[in-house]
């Protein structure tokens, strides 16, 4: 091959390539499935399903109508319970009101922690309206209850790790040997955890990288912990903690073997 024939080549690779990291990748959701194994689960929650939508981060880059997409996937799933990760928008508060909007459509019940995006754009607007809007329950350094028949199993949420504080107490009442799901944007809070507060973590924020290369991974990944918390499932001794890829993307705004993510985690028995 001569010089310009090799330039021509390269030329059109370099654009097909960006034609694909920018158009096509970011617009190809990846719904996952994995389960939950837990020694202290109650048999009523054998097969509970929790939908993991994080890091929307509607704006410049993320339209209205692909967050409506993922809330109509997750409808037509059968799904328990959403778990909305935070970074709702980007860039403008003005793209809070519209988030929430579609947020509202979603038919399963949902929990809502606040990510260092909401903080940077409008953390009080933003819980305001998921509360009212979206009918979201913002867990901000507290918990719930979730009852099926005579069985209960705890959530609790954590403010964002980068703009709020985190606190724990009250996390696993007292007495209290049954499953906690512990939910904070930031996966770097689960190296604060003590052992034995929780079972199950589910974070977003790091977008999985948004860029993979092979052998070294992503190259620019938002956490203190090198690949460990890029996504997926990572075991923190007998605590699981999820971390996905989120469904939006931040700056720039391309996905290169790293699709976005729906994730879905099925809560089982452990062998």
């Amino acid at each position: 091959m001569n010089r310009r024939a090799f330039l021509k080549t390269a030329a059109a690779g370099g654009a097909a390539g960006s034609i694909w990291s920018t158009l096509i990748e970011p617009r190809w959701l990846d719904t996952t499935y994995t389960q939950v194994p837990m020694t202290n689960l109650p048999l009523e929650f054998r097969g509970f399903r929790i939908a993991l939508l994080t890091d929307i981060h509607l704006g410049p880059f993320v339209t209205e109508s692909w967050v409506a997409n993922a809330v109509t996937e997750i409808n037509s799933m059968k799904i328990d319970l959403v778990v909305l990760g935070g970074d709702f928008v980007i860039h403008s508060t003005s793209y809070i009101e519209p988030c929430m909007r579609i947020l509202a459509d979603l038919t399963p019940p949902s929990y809502a922690v606040l990510g260092n995006h909401d903080h940077w754009e409008d953390a009080e607007l933003t819980e305001t309206l998921l509360h009212d809007l979206a009918g979201s329950e913002v867990l901000r350094n507290r918990g719930t209850w979730i009852t099926r028949g005579d069985a209960s199993i705890r959530i609790w949420g954590v403010g964002d790790l980068w703009e709020d504080e985190q606190l724990l107490d009250g996390c696993r009442p007292e007495r209290y040997n049954g499953p906690v799901i512990l939910i904070t944007h930031n996966p770097d809070f689960a190296e604060e955890i003590p052992e034995g507060t929780a079972d199950l973590v589910l974070a977003g924020h790091t977008h999985g990288g948004q860029v993979v290369l092979p052998i070294i991974g992503a190259p620019l990944l938002p956490s203190y912990y090198g690949q460990k918390y890029r996504s997926g499932t990572v075991w923190n001794g007998n605590t699981m903690v999820y971390v996905s890829r989120g469904i939006g993307v931040g700056s720039p705004p391309v996905r290169l073997n790293c699709r976005p993510e729906l994730a879905v985690l099925e809560l089982c028995f452990k062998n």
